[in-house]
């Protein structure tokens, strides 16, 4: 087996078609600044008990996991933002009202949701 072979349901994109999705991003999130969003970019990365938590528990089939080398702690792979988003809105901005945040990034999931996935 070559060692240049992605594992399966891995991809690379190439110039076209990360060229189309690029324009996509950038103008679905000008249009999300335009009507007030701010943008967050919360980590790809975090420590599993704050990942998980709240309605990030469902995720947890979908998730991840590694072992920090330096802590031991758990570590998992987002396999969905809002839940980060959420802790970001309520324990980090402290603001009162509703907060108009938006977020466009990867995820990683542990086994596709579909055929061809």
């Amino acid at each position: 087996m070559s060692a240049w072979v992605l594992p399966d349901h891995i991809a690379d994109v190439l110039p076209s078609e990360a060229r189309h999705i690029e324009e996509l991003r950038r103008e679905l999130l000008d249009t999300a600044r335009s009507y007030g969003y701010e943008l967050v970019m919360p980590p790809l990365l975090e420590h599993l008990e704050s990942l998980l938590t709240g309605t990030g528990e469902a995720l947890d089939i979908q998730t991840f996991k590694l072992v920090d080398q330096l802590s031991g702690r758990m570590m998992g792979l987002r396999a969905d933002t809002t839940p980060q988003v959420a802790r970001i809105d309520a324990h980090l901005l402290n603001r009162q009202g509703v907060a108009r945040l938006c977020y466009c990034g990867p995820v990683l999931h542990t086994r596709p949701d579909r055929p061809h996935a």
